[in-house]
């Protein structure tokens, strides 16, 4: 349970004696208060703030307690709410509770059941605290994809050496482009080590915001920044005994490489705005598609973290260079696709279609093929997949006629409907069909899609995340 001076309780009581009252009775528990007179108020500070605990009227001038709460539990489900209410409204209060209201309190307070619900609700919200933080744990457990696929010599020459470097605590930089499988040969890593079963953390470095970035590794102390209510354990912490997947390595900032190359030499490391210093155990595998020895050259990145990282190094070819993997790729995304959709078995592709699929070049690699695997599954109401059904992209990338807009699948928008617009239309709704027809014709690969678009592949993260793409 937080400390009793972390507690933090936004009041709500229009009544000005009443609010002095109770702001005593709740800051006497060791509460911090704040304390506000109307709805409006209260909404205000609740998207400015996440409190503990929130104690509110439940009639107010400017609405009522009811919309508040519902408004709470919108912004902060983890924060219980309390209802204050006048003679003769009880049975509206036990409506609230069955809107996820914590309880009520009947007016006049009775002060002894006001401690004792505030301490009820603070253990509340205690177990709520440690149930994210659980489910948190729980997530970096989870392994994901650790079968490298393929048949080529290459491939085969990625697993040996996975094999051979797998039990060891050696650092790991994984490189090639966009879309190869980086993050599925770290997991097989991962999973042929003594650390398998142990956290197995992920993070794309350049999904972060840069303010935020050293936080989401190290963690912070509350009071650390303006949003930093409560303490917070970073990945690093959360990775302890484990492996921690950093990709795309060479968009980390200088002040952020100055502090992973500290863990990596001493293991050790402080929160943002702490003081103490935190020992962890954790493998490092990092990856990019970027040169770093450029980026060394340009001095964005520093020689002694490359050093570091670059203990043992294992270059993934790009697909249109080991085409032969090709044919167990496919029905490996077949039977993913068929277990996913509860499928009584998956569908297969016609030798016709099988022949376009090598043909292509795939700038997208792995990940566009998984792509058009899909596309083409959803597309055909045949179990034998035709060729009619594969992306318009890989159609016409491969040298095949593209079908007409008449003869598309029902439901499928041709191309230029999805960039259809009016002056009307609002700007943000352009620039996302712009960006996701785009984003679309590059076969979901950031990297080339950040470049045809002019932007940085940072800012292409974000408004793919803003615009519900990914």
């Amino acid at each position: 349970m937080p400390t009793k001076k972390d507690r933090t309780v936004l009041l709500i009581e229009d009544h000005e004696t009443t609010r002095v009252t109770l702001s005593g009775i709740v800051e006497g528990e060791g509460c911090r208060v704040t304390s506000v007179a109307s709805a409006g108020a209260a909404r205000e500070k609740l998207r400015e703030e996440e409190f503990d605990l929130v104690i509110t009227d439940l009639r107010l001038p400017d609405g009522d307690g009811m919309a508040l709460l519902e408004e709470a539990k919108r912004l902060s489900p983890g924060t219980p709410v309390i209802l204050v209410t006048g003679h003769g409204s009880e049975e509206t209060a036990v409506q609230a509770m069955k809107k996820g209201a914590f309880n009520y309190l009947a007016k006049p307070i009775d002060l002894h059941r006001m401690r004792a619900e505030i301490e009820s609700s603070m253990r509340w919200r205690q177990m709520q605290l440690e149930r994210a933080e659980l489910e948190q744990e729980l997530v970096t457990r989870r392994r994901g994809d650790s079968e490298v696929i393929g048949v080529s010599p290459a491939i085969q020459a990625i697993k040996e050496k996975v094999r051979q470097i797998g039990p060891t605590h050696a650092t790991v930089l994984l490189t090639g482009e966009s879309g190869v499988g980086k993050e599925v040969v770290a997991g097989a890593i991962q999973a042929a080590s003594d650390r398998a079963g142990k956290p197995f953390v992920k993070v794309n470095v350049a999904a972060l915001p840069r303010d935020l970035l050293e936080s989401e590794l190290f963690g912070h102390e509350r009071g650390a920044f303006t949003s930093a209510h409560r303490m917070r354990k970073g990945r690093f912490e959360l990775a302890d005994g484990g492996t921690m997947f950093l990709d795309e390595i060479a968009e980390c900032p200088p002040e952020v490489q100055v502090k992973l190359l500290r863990v990596l030499q001493e293991q050790i490391f402080e929160r943002v705005g702490g003081a103490e210093t935190i020992r962890t155990d954790v493998r490092l595998i990092c990856a990019t598609n970027r040169d770093l020895k450029q980026a060394m050259a340009e001095k964005t990145f520093r020689e002694d973290l490359y050093f570091r990282i670059n203990v043992i190094q294992i270059a993934i070819p790009p697909l249109r260079e080991r085409r032969e993997d090709i044919d167990v790729l496919v029905p490996h995304f077949l039977r993913g696709h068929a277990i996913q959709e509860n499928l009584p078995a998956p569908k297969t592709f016609s030798d016709d279609c099988l022949v376009l699929l090598k043909r292509y070049r795939w700038p997208g690699n792995v990940r566009e093929l998984k792509n058009a695997v899909e596309h083409a599954c959803l597309l055909s109401r045949e179990d034998v997949i035709q060729p009619a059904a594969l992306p318009e992209e890989v159609l016409a990338g491969a040298g095949a006629p593209v079908p007409a807009s008449g003869a598309r699948s029902a439901g499928e928008a041709a191309p230029a409907d999805a960039l259809m617009m009016t002056l009307d239309m609002p700007m943000d709704e352009v620039e996302k069909k712009f960006i996701t027809a785009v984003y679309d014709k590059c076969g979901r690969n950031k990297t080339i899609a950040s470049k045809q678009l002019g932007i940085g592949l940072k800012t292409l993260y974000r408004k793919l995340q803003k615009f519900g793409v990914e």
